[in-house]
Formats: C-alpha cells, structure tokens, sequence
C-alpha cells in the first residue's frame, strides 16, 4: 500500500530532524566541545568530562540514528525506490546509507563493546593526546556527514539528472 503523501511528509520530516540534531550534535563535539577541553582551563579534568557529555549524547544519537534509518527506509519501500540504488546518479543515497552504516556501527558496536569509555587511558596521563586524537577522528566524521547532507540536498532536488 503507498502511504499518503501526509505519511511521506512526516517521514521525512523527521528524517530530517533527527538527521539536524544527530550531526549538529557531532559538529557541537567537534568544533565546540573537545577544543574547549583542550584548552588549559580544564587539565586533568577534560576526560571526564568528555565522557559525560559524549555518554548521554551518545544516547541521543542511537535514538536519533534508529529514527533515521527507519524514515529512510520507509520511505524507500513507500515510494518504492529501490531500483535508485542501481544508478550512479543516485550516489547521494549511498552516501546516506553509508554514513548512516558507520555511525550504527559505531554508537551501537564499536563504542559499547571495543571502546567503552573514552577516557580508560586517562590513567597513563596522556588525555589531551587522547582528545587530539578523538578530535581528528570527530573532524573526519563530520566532515563526511556535512559533505552527505550536503550532496543529498541536492540530490533531492534533482542536481544529478542523467
């Protein structure tokens, strides 16, 4: 059954939604939060209160992650547009799914079962290298999320016709 067109709209608004809070999160991290730890104001501290604040937002974006995954999908077998992932013009969509793939790998595997906490290394004192490097990995991330939302805004507006 195809889903009204209300039913598409509310899909994808909260596709969007939780797509704007999920990576504005990760921005916030990256360009707010961690260089702000890195700062000398907070030596000792910054590992904590990394984990923290990436904890409970961690928790945010594997809610806001599930939603958007199951939007994407919805609307993928409402519209029935599958096919699109056979045309290279439609390479904004596998970005998405991509993009989407590594942060469910990572917020619902990597972390909870590899890394854990963050900060476990603190003890050794090299947090600030720690946060450099959690810095550089957040940098490589978002930069991927922003270009995908880039290029599938435009996507969706029919940039890459054939």
């Amino acid at each position: 059954m195809i889903a009204s067109m209300n039913e598409l709209s509310i899909a994808r608004a909260i596709h969007i939604l939780s797509i704007v809070i999920w990576i504005g999160g990760v921005a916030f991290v990256t360009i707010v939060l961690i260089p702000i730890l890195r700062s000398s104001a907070f030596r000792g501290d910054e590992s904590e209160i990394f984990n923290v604040i990436e904890n409970r937002f961690a928790q945010i974006a594997r809610a806001l992650t599930l939603l958007v995954g199951l939007s994407g999908f919805y609307m993928i077998y409402e519209l029935d547009i599958w096919d699109r992932f056979w045309e290279i013009r439609y390479f904004w969509m596998h970005a998405m799914v991509l993009i989407w793939l590594m942060f469910i790998l990572a917020l619902f595997l990597i972390e909870p079962f590899f890394i854990k906490d963050h900060g476990r290394i603190v003890k050794n004192g090299r947090s600030l290298g720690n946060l450099c490097k959690t810095q550089i990995v957040h940098s490589v991330i978002l930069t991927l999320s922003l270009f995908t939302v880039f290029v599938s805004v435009l996507g969706a507006h029919g940039i890459y016709k054939a």
